[in-house]
């Protein structure tokens, strides 16, 4: 009986290889065909999330989401919240530009491309949106983000209503004050020569006082310019 096991298994592994010579050819084409989610680690538990209803994308299949993904400031990158069953997947430091490029593009629009010769990490290629969102890659690789307060009114969603204000999973943005910020997160606060600076969770930003209705002007996390 022993002497027959490895003829038994051989059918097996013949199905392996046929199976991973089947995948491999579908991997490269959904590298070739541009996939948004390629290279992106998924959190354990957590489903896909569609990117089909956001701006410039395909029409949504049958049983997809409706809602495109929601964009959210992260200390490790961005991060994408699906509206509809509240998971939530990274776009973390690292990812390939022209990958970040395809999926915020989608989410946001066309955005302004560059390059900052003169920062301290060295030059930076950035993607902007006037919405006062600016995205930084150092050799090719997603590397920071900065927001400020200089962007422009935020338009008018479909509903009438405004659209949502980049922020953080935990709602601190642009306009929060120091005491929300506190709330949010246990977070450093000191005067430096770029005024009230404060550090938390990855993140750093500065508010426009010392005291408790003093709000947020500026954040960032990740590889920046910022000049002291």
């Amino acid at each position: 009986m022993t002497a027959l096991a490895p003829l038994r298994s051989a059918p097996v592994l013949v199905a392996l290889v046929l199976l991973a010579a089947c995948q491999q050819p579908a991997e490269k084409q959904a590298r070739a065909e541009g996939d948004p989610h390629a290279g992106l680690d998924l959190p354990p538990g957590h489903p896909a999330i569609d990117l089909s209803g956001a701006q410039g994308g395909v029409a949504a299949q049958p049983g997809a989401s409706q809602h495109p993904p929601v964009l959210s400031l992260d200390g490790e990158g961005l991060r994408l919240i699906d509206p509809d069953s509240g998971a939530t997947r990274p776009l973390s430091f690292g990812v390939p530009l022209d990958q970040l490029k395809l999926v915020a593009e989608k989410l946001k629009g066309r955005a302004e491309a560059g390059r900052a010769e003169e920062c301290g990490a060295g030059p930076l290629a950035y993607l902007r949106w006037n919405d006062g969102l600016t995205l930084y890659a150092l050799d090719g690789l997603f590397a920071g983000w900065a927001l400020d307060e200089t962007g422009a009114p935020l338009p008018q969603a479909k509903d009438g209503k405004t659209a949502l204000r980049l922020t953080t999973i935990s709602g601190v943005g642009i306009g929060s004050t120091r005491a929300e910020l506190l709330d949010a997160y246990d977070a450093k606060i000191e005067q430096t020569t770029l005024g009230t600076e404060f550090n938390a969770a990855g993140l750093s930003g500065i508010l426009d006082g010392t005291g408790g209705k003093a709000r947020v002007t500026n954040l960032w996390s990740g590889v920046n310019c910022v000049f002291r």
